[in-house]
C-alpha cells in the first residue's frame, strides 16, 4: 500500500506524491514518486504509473514545446471533472 505525502483523494489522472516505502540501502532510487492511475481510451486496461518528480518536470516541458500534439478537454468533460 503506499504511503501518500499528501491527504488528497485518489482518483484516476491526479497525480499523487507517495513515499518510496521499500528503497534499499545505497541505492539511487528515488525516496518519492508521483503516482498516477490511467486507463487506455476504451477505459479498460486501468493500471497505476510512477514517475520522478524530474520526469514529470520533462513531460511538462515538452508539451510546451509541443503545443501542436497537446488534446484538449470538451466543455461537458471539464465540468464533471
Amino acid at each position: 500500500m503506499a504511503s501518500l505525502i499528501d491527504k488528497v483523494k485518489v482518483k484516476s489522472g491526479r497525480l499523487i506524491r507517495v513515499w518510496n516505502t521499500e528503497k534499499k540501502k545505497f541505492s539511487n532510487a528515488s525516496a518519492k514518486y508521483v503516482s498516477v492511475w490511467v486507463e487506455d481510451a476504451d477505459g479498460k486496461n486501468e493500471r497505476c504509473l510512477l514517475f520522478t518528480e524530474k520526469e514529470i518536470a520533462r513531460a511538462e516541458e515538452r508539451s510546451k514545446n509541443n503545443s501542436e500534439d497537446l488534446t484538449t478537454k470538451g466543455f461537458f468533460t471539464d465540468l464533471t471533472d
